[in-house]
């Protein structure tokens, strides 16, 4: 059995505070090919029924930035282009507040039920949980996920820019990257500077994989020809090249 992460306890109905209502469980299942692990089911949170009154809001690049990128990338001599990925970005930090939610029988194996004797849990068809770190669904676990990584960038002398959102560069290095919510596209000039950049991010605590080929990049496929100065981008309905 994998460790756990001490995310969501189990708890009785009545033990959910006064004036705090549960959640919903939502199940999302998706198919993501670039993935080490593409198909998966994941446990989230029902996010419209979290009365979260904070900001939530969390800048984050566009397709007219991952463009710019590009084009710094061919026009800047001996650039090249790399891709990162954080695994698993919105968990296992610390909630603002303790969230509950409400989980059907139906969607909590037998085996389970056992492992962790929920039976005397069961109210109304479904047991109780409290949610002591972020899941995917809440509303803020973007925006937190993002000032804990900025704050980190930040230390290592990246620099956030004023004027457009998820594009970032070094002080003093030859190195910068467009991130959207978890995804660098990064242009360098030398790779122990791209390794600079992977080297923060794991001695931070960020599992990571990388594409030192920069061939998909925001669902863009992306074909470099350095040599040329030019790069193809595709996707579904979409081909350009720069």
């Amino acid at each position: 059995m994998p460790d756990g992460t001490n995310t969501m306890f189990f708890i009785k109905f009545d033990a959910i505070p006064a004036g705090r209502k549960a959640t919903y469980l939502r199940l999302v299942v998706s198919d993501r090919p670039t993935k080490d692990n593409p198909r998966r089911v994941r446990f989230t949170i029902g996010g419209d029924r979290v009365n979260y009154k904070g900001d939530c809001r969390t800048k984050t690049t566009d397709l007219s930035t991952a463009k710019i990128l590009f084009n710094h990338v061919i026009s800047t001599p001996d650039a090249r282009f790399m891709t990162l990925d954080i695994k698993d970005f919105y968990l296992n930090t610390d909630m603002p507040h303790y969230e509950y939610m409400r989980i059907p029988m139906s969607s909590i194996p037998a085996k389970i039920m056992k492992l962790y004797n929920l039976d005397p849990l069961v109210h109304r068809g479904a047991v109780y949980v409290k949610i002591r770190k972020r899941m995917y669904g809440h509303p803020v676990s973007g925006r937190l996920a993002n000032n804990k990584l900025v704050q980190i960038l930040q230390k290592h002398e990246f620099v956030q820019s004023d004027l457009i959102p998820g594009l970032f560069k070094h002080k003093t290095r030859p190195l910068c990257f467009s991130l959207v919510v978890d995804d660098f596209g990064v242009s360098y000039v030398g790779k122990e500077h791209a390794d600079f950049l992977i080297q923060v991010l794991q001695e931070n605590g960020y599992a990571i994989t990388h594409d030192w080929t920069g061939s998909i990049f925001c669902g863009i496929t992306l074909h470099w020809d350095y040599a040329n100065g030019t790069v193809d981008m595709s996707m579904p309905g979409y081909v350009e090249k720069l």
